[in-house]
């Protein structure tokens, strides 16, 4: 396979994830503290000159790269101004430098003219869900600094993207994200190296996850179920998907489904069964009465925890939803009528 353009490009920190224009406060110089700067929009993939799956976005550099060539990779790296870190935090995959920058009117820039100086492909691109800590890359490409301040690194080393990469994936996989996201970056991947992602994106964590997570929760003594019960009453579908926990990064979904395990007793909500597993800790599962592949919530007015066998009859069975409410759900499930609810005591 030919070998890939790559660089890494500075990006001025965004709050909102670059999908937003952003002023920084802190910013050295008076005009960048009042004026958005045209990277803030790089990973706004709707905007009104994107159009056939390709994203346009801005790099800041005096003179582009001459050897970059189209088709190239461009990773970008913030310095994250909430922890002065800095953090691996998207990719723009097949990237082409617009040799004369394009000038838009755009409604958010007000009377300034948006500028743009690189077009990609929506479908190798995206803004990480879990930003990278740099450290482990400056060691691979053994430098100080990864990128300059202001302006882009050229990198003659392809395992530079594919190590971001692949610790991306395993990143994802760990914190129950969704597969389409898996999926995506397993694309990038085959992009960059010629060659499909060989490791597991099927591999399932969240059961090993949710397990942690009771651990956590059956040591804190002190821990209340009413206290549990007040924070899930307040969980949004909007709310961050990734958690940190007792100093490790979990995915929200999986949170709540443990803390819905520990607020049931582990008991199925149907038959009142509990599995004792020989490690004498209890297993039990969580059914989505919506499922997830029709954007079913990860809220507990969506979730039953209920034992194997009524989780899969709960699943593929001939079910009739009567009456469902945040308190309680009444279904008829293979000519059995059930009335479970739903309420957190």
């Amino acid at each position: 396979m030919e070998k890939l353009s790559i660089i890494i490009a500075n990006i001025t920190w965004n709050p909102d994830g670059w999908r937003n224009t952003y002023t920084n406060p802190h910013a050295g110089h008076l005009y960048a503290r009042d004026t958005p700067g045209h990277e803030c929009l790089n990973f706004k993939f709707d905007k009104p000159i994107d159009k056939n799956g390709n994203v346009h976005g801005y790099v800041q550099w005096t003179f582009p790269p001459k050897k970059f060539l189209a088709g190239g990779i461009v990773i970008f790296y913030s310095r994250n101004l909430k922890t002065n870190k800095g953090e691996i935090v998207g990719i723009y995959g097949k990237a082409e430098i617009i040799k004369t920058p394009i000038e838009t009117d755009y409604l958010e820039f007000g009377e300034d003219k948006y500028l743009t100086n690189i077009i990609t492909e929506e479908r190798f691109s995206m803004l990480f869900p879990i930003p990278l800590s740099e450290k482990k890359y400056k060691q691979i490409v053994n430098t100080k600094r990864l990128v300059p301040q202001i302006g882009f690194r050229l990198i003659d080393d392809q395992n530079l993207a594919k190590a971001i990469i692949n610790d991306e994936i395993i990143a994802l996989k760990r914190s129950g994200i969704k597969q389409d996201e898996l999926k995506k970056l397993a694309s990038i991947y085959k992009y960059i190296t010629g060659d499909p992602y060989k490791g597991d994106l099927e591999t399932d964590y969240d059961a090993e996850e949710q397990d942690e997570i009771i651990k956590v929760l059956n040591k804190k003594k002190e821990i209340k179920k009413e206290d549990i019960a007040r924070e899930l009453k307040k969980l949004k579908p909007t709310d961050p998907e990734i958690v940190i926990l007792t100093g490790k990064t979990y995915g929200r979904d999986n949170k709540t489904i443990a803390e819905l395990k520990f607020l049931r007793d582990f008991k199925c909500q149907i038959c009142g069964t509990t599995i004792i597993k020989k490690d004498n800790t209890q297993y039990i599962e969580a059914a989505h009465i919506t499922q997830k592949k029709d954007k079913g919530p990860e809220t507990p007015d969506n979730i039953l925890i209920l034992c194997p066998n009524h989780h899969k009859e709960f699943d593929f069975g001939d079910k009739q939803i009567i009456k469902r409410n945040k308190e309680k759900i009444i279904f008829i499930l293979n000519s059995t009528k059930y009335e479970v609810s739903l309420a957190l005591e």
